[in-house]
């Protein structure tokens, strides 16, 4: 405690000497900044969108949401095991070859009294291609380590091999709304160990 009061004590002596030697000498004159002119142009600190940029980004944000809703939809579709035709939620997001493919899949676990516990994880959507006002492509990582198959007995029959997927989704815009038309999948070992957007 001695310590700090010899260091307060030798601070203080020290400010008091200063303050002495600065009343000595005289002050350096005080400059003042040069004020911006009114004229000046100030930067953005970030730039902002043009209006097609805005609609791009709008476009491509609520494709993404059609995209996801398709698939949570046919999850919750395929849980049930018993669907053999396209519910309107899945027809608001889901069109042509890629709503022919999820009812021939539904109607094939139906089928079989087959059905989904769990859901495809969706791991990352990236844009893909160019973009129209109404057609735009998609790029997406689908995880299928997270369902399991059961059959009518309850029992689990989930395949081994259950490869994840990379889809190349095209969307067009009918009707005011973003749809799935089409997709390309290609088989990956592992979408963790993937180039896939996260």
């Amino acid at each position: 405690m001695a310590l700090r009061v010899r260091g307060f004590v030798r601070a203080g002596a020290a400010i008091a000497a200063c303050t002495l030697i600065a009343a000595c000498t005289p002050e350096p004159p005080v400059e003042n900044p040069p004020t911006p002119s009114a004229s000046t142009p100030t930067a953005s600190p970030t730039p902002t969108e043009s209006e097609i940029e805005r609609q791009m980004r709008l476009d491509y944000e609520a494709a993404e949401a059609a995209y996801r809703a398709a698939v949570d939809e046919v999850s919750r579709l395929a849980s049930e095991g018993q669907v053999t035709a396209a519910t309107p939620a899945l027809k608001a997001v889901a069109t042509g070859d890629y709503l022919k493919f999820q009812i021939d899949t539904l109607s094939d676990l139906a089928k079989k009294g087959q059905r989904i516990e769990g859901t495809v994880r969706v791991v990352g959507v990236s844009r893909a291609g160019g973009w129209r006002a109404d057609q735009l492509g998609l790029t997406a990582c689908e995880d299928n380590s997270s369902w399991r198959l059961m059959d009518r007995k309850g029992r689990d029959v989930t395949p081994k091999d259950r490869p994840d997927y990379i889809q190349s989704l095209d969307l067009i815009k009918s009707g005011g709304r973003w749809k799935v038309t089409d997709t390309t999948s290609r088989t990956i070992p592992n979408v963790d160990d993937s180039d896939c957007p996260k």
